[in-house]
């Protein structure tokens, strides 16, 4: 919907527009009036304007006045001057601003709608070839490093909506190969100094991207990502020129970790940031990634000291796990293995999108990722299922206390006892009743938002019936609403199925109906009542409405009361 604002010192053409295109509903129009130039330049401080029709010679403010006045504020307005002068010295001034027209009075009704009608299609062919998109191309190589920043963040945790194919990595310029394996190198920096700031902490981590790619391009492809916590995701492929095997004793893990080694050194001495690395087995797929930065995540978080950095293969690790240290041994549970993954990431972005827009599908499916490995888990004493729970608990109860509902949850459950796992006799007894749980939060939050939109709508009905004589544009409502002006006619319209302005005309048009009903009551002070400038504006939609004139829908009810009486 485009805002049109009708400005002109003369209050009959100002009326007579406004009725004008208040009805032409192939435009959908939102129109507001302004009978001088200060008048509408309060409008365009109180909401944005697209079209302005506007007389050129006003008195105090003029035409012209208000087109500068236009442009400071609302740039792409497109303005159309309305006026009875034909000299040159204004239609020179005005013709210097783009998206300006110049009509005369003269030309009729007739050009002034034709020219409306153009400066609506005009915007919305705007709309659909948005410049700044093109923009936006045009300036996307200087994006790169952020879009493959953001694609490989998405990747590594599980993001099944992206494409991994050879369009997709040359679209985001990345130098690697699609449908050939990958090996990752996930690295950490362990301490920095204290003193450090946000933008040296950031070039740290960009001098330790660009080491690594340096050392590695000697022999290998590879592209590495800055992530949250001071890691770096390296992504390495070797070049069909080297004689890199995939055997145990492979010579690409050794040229890595020699590699790393000279990386190592490098950062410890120049710029004072010791950093681990955790190497994976072998290459893989791209859809295992997400996987093996699970592993290797699970890999750094068992080195040995905080001040000494090492190198940790994934090979030599299972190795020491299963022949020298047994008790460290990790679960083969596929489902605990799973709960890590999720624990590791601490991602519940989607969990939270989901329930705040009300994707019912999307919310319980990202659930369940939760829910059906922690109810799997056989062992009630095992660490992992206690932490996935307590997390999926804490998430539960932020839902609940930003949806302002941990009253209403009351009145079903007992909350004070859900942090506490014991209550339950097995693991899949409690994700059970986590899915009722969540089940029941969806529930309310559904009918506490169908709630408020209801009482919204009956405030702005009783608004409009109280206040029919008084200013009930959009801008208006959307002011007594708190509401956004465009969110509050799309609300109405969504929830009741007719149109804002439908119903305030109608209410306008009932209303009339029961003051015409007093013979005593003049015909001119019924339309002010009601909210119409002029006897004629009134009678003119009245008899749209009802198929008769105000008079003679008074005339017919009489004739009907004294005919039962």
């Amino acid at each position: 919907m485009y805002r049109l604002l009708i400005a002109d010192d003369e209050e009959i053409i100002v009326n007579g527009l406004y009725d004008i295109f208040s009805n032409l509903e192939n435009l959908e129009l939102d129109v507001y009036k302004a009978y001088s130039g200060e008048e509408a330049i309060q409008w365009l401080g109180r909401t944005r304007i697209d079209i302005a029709l506007t007389d050129i010679n006003m008195p105090e403010i003029d035409g012209l006045q208000l087109l500068d006045e236009i442009k400071k504020r609302w740039s792409w307005c497109r303005v159309i001057f309305l006026t009875g002068h034909s000299e040159f010295n204004y239609a020179y001034k005005a013709i210097q601003y783009s998206n300006v027209r110049y009509i005369l009075k003269t030309e009729g009704y007739d050009k002034i709608i034709k020219t409306v009608e153009s400066v609506v299609q005009e915007l919305k062919d705007e709309n659909q070839t948005n410049e700044m998109i093109q923009n936006a191309k045009d300036q996307i190589n200087l994006a790169q490093d952020l879009f493959c920043q953001k694609y490989f963040y998405a990747l590594l945790n599980s993001d099944h909506s992206l494409k991994i194919n050879t369009e997709e990595f040359e679209r985001l310029f990345i130098h690697l190969k699609a449908d050939e394996p990958v090996m990752l190198v996930l690295g950490e920096i362990l301490t920095l100094p204290r003193s450090i700031d946000f933008w040296e902490k950031n070039q740290i981590m960009y001098s330790i991207k660009q080491l690594i790619v340096r050392y590695f391009s000697m022999h290998v492809d590879s592209l590495a990502v800055p992530l949250k916590d001071d890691k770096i995701a390296v992504f390495v492929q070797p070049r069909k020129t080297q004689p890199f095997s995939d055997h145990e004793d492979g010579s690409m893990s050794v040229f890595l970790k020699g590699t790393l080694e000279i990386v190592q050194s490098a950062c410890r001495e120049k710029l004072n940031a010791p950093v681990n690395f955790a190497l994976a087995e072998r290459p893989c797929g791209w859809k295992q990634i997400a996987e093996k930065y699970v592993s290797l995540m699970d890999l750094l978080s068992h080195h040995i000291s905080h001040d000494v950095e090492t190198i940790l293969d994934e090979r030599d690790f299972r190795k020491q796990r299963q022949n020298v240290v047994p008790a460290l041994d990790v679960k083969s549970d596929h489902a605990a293995a799973e709960l890590q993954g999720l624990l590791y990431r601490k991602d519940l972005s989607d969990l939270y999108h989901s329930i705040e827009t009300g994707e019912e599908q999307d919310y319980f499916d990202s659930l369940k990722k939760w829910l059906v490995p922690l109810g799997e888990i056989q062992d009630k004493n095992d660490g992992i299922a206690l932490e996935a729970y307590q997390t999926i608990i804490t998430f539960f109860f932020s839902c609940m206390n930003r949806s302002q509902l941990a009253s209403q949850f009351s009145e079903f459950y007992n909350i004070n006892k859900l942090q506490d796992s014991e209550s339950y006799g097995t693991w899949k007894e409690a994700a059970s009743h986590l899915l009722e749980l969540f089940h029941k939060l969806f529930d309310l939050q559904k009918e506490e938002q169908c709630k408020r939109t209801n009482e919204i709508i009956a405030f702005v009905q009783q608004y409009i019936e109280s206040h029919l004589s008084e200013d009930l544009s959009l801008t208006s409502l959307s002011e007594k609403t708190y509401l956004n002006s465009s969110y509050l006619s799309r609300l109405y319209h969504q929830t009741t199925g007719h149109k804002l302005s439908s119903f305030i005309e109608n209410a306008r048009i009932k209303r009339a109906k029961e003051l015409l009903e007093n013979p005593y009551e003049k015909i001119y002070e019924i339309a002010r009542k009601v909210g119409y400038d002029t006897a004629a504006s009134f009678t003119r939609l009245f008899k749209k409405a009802e198929g008769m004139s105000p008079q003679e829908y008074r005339d017919t009810f009489h004739s009907a009361k004294r005919h039962e009486s």
